[in-house]
């Protein structure tokens, strides 16, 4: 998505960071690792913000796609550490009238690596996601099929809702 909207992609920082673990000391992220994961997934956020600023010479703003925000991380952080696990700083939060989320439904097959789990809760997962989108009146699309499918589905979703950003 971002290539073809010439734009800047945040990767999970979650992913890098929990791979880090496992690699080093062969454990999955717990609750101690929830506030080192909000800084920095927060930091890779600022850090896309910052370069689609300077793809565009600080003119206009290309657009920013991230693999993951912090509301995502609060999602999971719920899912797996329970209601209680603590909440997202105010001022790390972003204005939601500008984001748009691309929901992938889990049809297509499983692939196990160091990190993934639950692969039996995926459409238990994905319900929780939307609930949660549609519980905070989130914009947001559902993509499924295959890969050509998917792009179409979140293209024509964003040429709709971005309308400066048509390629």
């Amino acid at each position: 998505m971002a290539q073809h909207y010439q734009g800047v992609l945040v990767k999970e920082y979650l992913r890098d960071y929990a791979q880090n673990i496992w690699d080093t000391q062969k454990r999955k992220v717990s609750q101690e690792d929830i506030a080192p994961l909000i800084s920095g997934q927060f930091q890779a956020q600022q850090q896309g913000l910052t370069s689609a600023l300077e793809k565009t010479n600080h003119q206009s703003i290309a657009p920013v796609f991230m693999d993951t925000n912090l509301e995502q991380l609060a999602v999971y952080f719920t899912y797996y550490f329970g209601p209680s696990w603590g909440e997202i700083p105010q001022q790390m939060t972003a204005e939601q009238d500008k984001i748009v989320y691309l929901l992938t439904r889990p049809d297509i097959p499983w692939q196990a690596d160091d990190l993934r789990d639950r692969p039996l809760e995926r459409q238990g997962i994905f319900s929780i996601f939307k609930n949660y989108l549609d519980q905070k009146s989130l914009d947001y699309v559902v993509v499924d099929g295959a890969f050509e499918q998917r792009m179409t589905q979140a293209c024509q979703f964003i040429n709709k809702t971005w309308t400066q950003l048509y390629v």
